[in-house]
């Protein structure tokens, strides 16, 4: 079963045959974008021990029925942090932190100093 197959499952209240390939993480995720269920998704965050089953009973049990379309968090690409991570040789990490100090000035003069010429793909 696809793990967004049970979330639907849980949404409807649909009928449970079996929920051995249940995924605690992907599920629990998904609900934490809702505002009716993110409390009930941090507390299972904090037991990520229980067995996926009882964790499926808790969200199916808990959950009101309902439907929930929400998207995820993306992270947005910054346009110039892979100048700054080949400028500075920096990993991503570092390179965010560059691009928090940097003023729009000193990036411009590394994006001429990085230009090397030649034809463009």
């Amino acid at each position: 079963m696809n793990p967004f197959d049970y979330v639907r499952l849980i949404n409807e209240k649909g009928k449970v045959d079996d929920v051995m390939g249940f995924v605690p993480y992907l599920t629990v995720n998904n609900f934490s974008y809702s505002l009716d269920t993110v409390m009930l998704a941090n507390e299972l965050n904090c037991h990520p021990n229980l067995p996926p089953e009882c964790q499926f009973d808790c969200l199916y049990h808990t959950v009101k029925k309902g439907k929930r379309f929400n998207k995820w968090y993306k992270a947005e690409d910054n346009p110039h942090l892979g100048l700054i991570m080949e400028y500075y040789g920096y990993s991503k990490e570092k390179a965010l932190e560059a691009l928090q100090i940097l003023s729009p000035e000193q990036i411009e003069i590394i994006k001429k100093q990085g230009q090397t010429g030649g034809l463009s793909k």
